[in-house]
């Protein structure tokens, strides 16, 4: 059975979602694309920005400040991160200490006899 022209062109501008056409993109992948895009003109916008001088009123420079507000600022975005640290237990800070001793004394034992072959060696040697 023959199409219509209207089908045909109904077909042709059908969304690949609905017409399920392989190599094209699905409207997930279309959101992303454009999501991506939005994210590159934001980007293109600031460092288009980047090099102007911040200006107060009368078009002069705005005066530089003594930097109080961002020391606390800082301070207020460190507390934030450390909320965010994952603190061992008691129980697994005591097993990873004995780890890296145990691992410390392997490799003291390990370079003590190397030092002591090396020294023998250039004992018969002289």
């Amino acid at each position: 059975m023959a199409k219509s022209a209207k089908a045909k062109k109904a077909d042709a501008t059908a969304t690949p979602a609905k017409k399920g056409v392989k190599g094209r993109f699905t409207r997930a992948q279309d959101a992303k694309s454009s999501k991506q895009a939005k994210a590159k003109a934001k980007q293109g916008k600031g460092k288009q920005a980047r090099g102007k001088a911040k200006t107060g009123k009368g078009g002069k420079a705005a005066p530089k400040g003594k930097g109080g507000n961002r020391a606390i600022q800082f301070l207020r975005e460190v507390k934030v991160e450390m909320s965010k640290v994952t603190w061992p237990t008691r129980d697994e800070l005591v097993q990873s200490t004995v780890a890296v001793l145990v691992a410390v004394l392997i490799t003291g034992v390990f370079i003590f006899l190397l030092d002591v072959l090396f020294s023998r060696l250039i004992g018969l040697v002289s």
